[in-house]
């Protein structure tokens, strides 16, 4: 019998962290209901999950304060070593920093994760609850600082640079692991040439139909003379797109209602933020052929074999 190896995610999978769930449960239908009352909300969870911008927000927001509180942690070192004030204000201005920075990088986390479901939503908050105890005490130690009792408030911001540090590690288990908001459209590589997929005569106005790739599943749609052929699974969780909604030159995930043009894939509201992977699409002969359409369709050269 195989057994699964633990990981740090794994270990928040067991039931002594069943109660994380009862907190992410009320807290994801309560952001949903926030990002889904209006239209304004929709268009803010968009900017969120980066749509606009093709890229994901919050990995690059957390870089800020990540940065400012290991900034901090080194003033703070340095003034316990030095005698010079400037170490002292220069770790409090890198706090501040951190935890101005810290409000917009949780705007944009939240919007990430309230997508998620089972263990990956339960890591998630894992991974949320650890960084908002991290944010508390900081201003903890910011406030020690204030009122004189620095080394109290060196103490404590020691504590939260510890639970900054845990916090990432579990952000790093929900991305490199789990594979939370890493695109589905990576692998596999269908092939580079024209392959024969479907009869011309089986495709029909309106009509979804999916084919595949070899193992790559394509969907075809006719639509006003034109075919439109992209992969049939969403990038941000694989949502299957043949049961989404179709409307005008668009379809709408199923799963959580990411919405993507049909004739370049452009993703136009999240959660997704990647594009669809696209084909070209040619019919001869009472058939209809496919390839990639992508710029990244062929695989690199294999590594050379070490030598003795």
């Amino acid at each position: 019998m195989s057994r699964q190896a633990t990981t740090l995610s794994s270990i928040i999978g067991t039931n002594p962290y069943a109660w994380l769930d009862k907190i992410a449960t009320p807290l994801q239908q309560g952001v949903h209901a926030v990002f889904r009352a209006n239209e304004a909300g929709r268009v803010a969870k968009s900017w969120l999950n980066g749509v606009p911008l093709r890229h994901r927000m919050h990995p690059a927001l957390v870089a800020i304060p990540i940065g400012a509180w290991t900034t901090a942690a080194i003033f703070d070192a340095l003034d316990a070593l030095s005698a010079d004030e400037k170490y002292a204000s220069a770790a409090d201005a890198a706090i501040w920093l951190g935890v101005g920075s810290a409000l917009p990088t949780v705007a944009a986390g939240l919007a990430d994760w309230v997508d998620t479901y089972d263990h990956q939503r339960r890591v998630g908050m894992a991974h949320a609850l650890v960084n908002d105890v991290a944010l508390t005490l900081y201003g903890v130690s910011l406030a020690l600082r204030a009122g004189g009792k620095r080394g109290a408030g060196q103490a404590i911001g020691g504590l939260a640079f510890s639970a900054v540090s845990l916090g990432g590690a579990l952000g790093g288990e929900l991305v490199y692991n789990l594979g939370v908001n890493v695109t589905h459209l990576l692998y596999p590589k269908p092939p580079t040439e024209y392959k024969d997929v479907i009869a011309a005569d089986q495709l029909h106005e309106g009509k979804p139909v999916v084919v595949e790739d070899d193992r790559v599943p394509v969907m075809l749609l006719r639509r006003e003379g034109q075919i439109y052929a992209v992969e049939a699974w969403c990038p941000h969780a694989g949502g299957p797109l043949i049961d989404g909604k179709f409307e005008g030159g668009t379809v709408e995930c199923p799963w959580h209602q990411s919405c993507f043009r049909l004739d370049d894939g452009a993703p136009l509201n999240g959660p997704a933020s990647a594009p669809l992977r696209t084909f070209d699409v040619q019919e001869r002969d009472g058939r209809i052929l496919v390839q990639p359409s992508d710029e990244s369709k062929v695989w690199p050269p294999a590594p050379a074999p070490p030598t003795a």
